[in-house]
């Protein structure tokens, strides 16, 4: 098969591509990815890539959106009450690729000249559903973990595009989900398959190195705030980790990839931070993870079986996230300014918790893998 991806210039939607790009490889198919940005860290991971908005990130495509609908990026950025999140980030990426026409041109030039036998496309990318439309070959939806926007949701939001190209939906469309069943029960027909981390390439530092390479005396927080944009309450998280460390016999380990550390002050000796750490192998040498209610990060988390705490932030559909991870008892969501190390020992002691997030650990284990999933590509193409 000839398969193209359509990735969105974003870290969170890029990396649980990964797996099913090297699947899809190791059986002898040939993969083409079409994005910008952070959507090119496939070619690092093995496939080939084409940039169809140099320069271009997801990030400077929210920026520009907030630039000419303010109120639709509020929307995203801050939630609004009574309004399904689906339909909140449905319509606010419909408006930015409006914005971005050379991009969306682009992605349909590329599937058209390239001419694939089944285009894989992120759940937001309406470009990759019309180029599928156009060349009458099945489009394949792949989520990024708990938020899986339907087709017909975005064929509703960005019916422009599919009026330009005088295409309606493809006749053949899958939807493959990433997320646990027990956590968030999968759209009718979906194909579920495990969770694969993976965190970037590039060689380790000898410090992160050493500290990857052992097991603490003491319970090893990790603490991540994401590549996404920073949750404004950001700030908060970090005073109350540098004042409630010293209070705690435990290691904490934060990755702050864009989060300026000066101002805090001095560490505590028993925090370290870094800009980047592949987090699926900090996490295999933690006890507990805190963090901002990201897809990735809480499907981290729960591949290892780890309890979560989660700061109820707003926007990007981290109550979603944060709502599921409660309701399936695998952590707790409490506000900024409650996190200290009581809620920490209790969170790390409490047995309901531990024994929610190894059942969810085993759960995606058994779930489909990414060769699964590559079968069946194979039979929606032979149809």
């Amino acid at each position: 098969m000839r398969v193209l991806m359509t990735i969105t210039p974003g870290t969170g939607h890029t990396y649980p591509v990964v797996p099913l790009t090297w699947a899809l490889q190791l059986a002898g198919h040939e993969v083409l990815v079409v994005s910008s940005g952070p959507g090119l860290a496939l070619g690092e991971a093995g496939a080939r890539t084409v940039d169809v908005a140099p320069g271009l990130s997801l990030d400077q495509m929210v920026g520009k959106l907030a630039q000419h609908h303010p109120e639709v990026a509020g929307r995203l950025l801050q939630g609004v009450s009574g309004v399904p999140y689906m339909e909140v980030v449905g319509g606010a990426v419909a408006s930015a690729l409006r914005l971005q026409p050379d991009m969306v041109d682009a992605i349909i030039r590329t599937a058209e000249e390239w001419r694939p036998d089944v285009v894989v496309h992120s759940p937001l990318l309406t470009p990759g559903i019309v180029a599928a439309a156009k060349l009458g070959v099945p489009a394949v939806q792949h989520g990024f973990g708990f938020v899986n926007p339907s087709a017909e949701t975005m064929r509703e939001l960005h019916a422009d595009l599919f009026e330009q190209h005088g295409v309606e939906l493809p006749g053949v469309r899958a939807t493959i989900d990433i997320t646990p069943p027990s956590v968030v029960p999968a759209q009718a027909g979906a194909w579920s398959m495990g969770y694969v981390p993976y965190n970037g390439s590039g060689p380790l530092p000898k410090p992160l190195y050493d500290l990857l390479n052992s097991t603490p005396e003491v319970p090893r927080i990790a603490v991540s705030l994401g590549s996404g944009p920073m949750p404004g309450e950001a700030a908060v998280i970090m005073e109350r980790l540098l004042a409630m460390a010293p209070k705690m016999k435990a290691e904490f380990v934060v990755t702050l990839p864009r989060v300026d550390l000066e101002p805090f002050g001095p560490l505590p000796e028993n925090v370290r931070a870094f800009d980047w750490v592949p987090y699926g192998a900090l996490a295999s040498r933690c006890s507990a993870v805190i963090h901002h209610a990201g897809p990735g990060t809480a499907l981290g988390a729960m591949v290892h079986g780890l309890p979560q705490v989660v700061p109820a932030f707003k926007g990007l559909g981290r109550p979603d996230v944060a709502q599921a991870i409660a309701d399936r008892g695998v952590g707790r969501v409490v506000e900024p300014d409650e996190i200290g190390p009581e809620l920490l020992e209790s969170v790390i002691a409490d047995e309901a918790i531990r024994t929610a997030a190894a059942e969810v650990r085993a759960e995606i284990k058994a779930m489909p893998t990414p060769a699964d999933i590559t079968a069946r590509l194979e039979e929606l193409v032979a149809r």
